[in-house]
């Protein structure tokens, strides 16, 4: 199955970011823990990439996972917050109950060491309906 537009312009830049900083295939492969076709395959967009996989390889490249999508050429502006939010609801909706369980209970550690008291209440709430 091809990668839609919307999807092409992070793969895009995961390819461009990964060869400027010469890793390998095998090299993101294995900080994603799977093996090096299996990454080439999600690079390619046959396979799709999960939030943490993102977060995995932003981390690796030392890239702020915005970085892969946002709306500039660069990619290194501000994000169009409305289509990240619309992305990462639509990305949401599309996984399976484990794996949405999965994705909250990633937000939920990145964003535990958030001071802000509506960052931290929504965290709570997370924590208090199971996500």
């Amino acid at each position: 199955m091809p990668a839609t537009k919307t999807i092409r312009t992070p793969l895009k830049r995961l390819r461009n970011i990964r060869t400027s900083k010469r890793f390998s295939h095998e090299d993101l492969a294995r900080g994603l823990g799977v093996d090096r076709t299996t990454y080439i395959r999600k690079e390619q967009g046959s396979i799709p990439i999960t939030t943490e996989e993102w977060i995995k390889l932003a981390l690796t490249l030392d890239e702020e996972p915005a970085y892969f999508f946002s709306s500039n050429e660069e990619g290194r502006s501000m994000v169009n917050v409305e289509e990240a939010e619309r992305i990462l609801l639509k990305l949401y909706r599309s996984l399976t109950t484990e794996e949405q369980q999965d994705m909250a209970n990633s937000l939920r550690l990145m964003l535990k060491g958030i001071k802000r008291k509506k960052v931290r209440e929504a965290v709570e709430l997370l924590t208090r309906i199971g996500l």
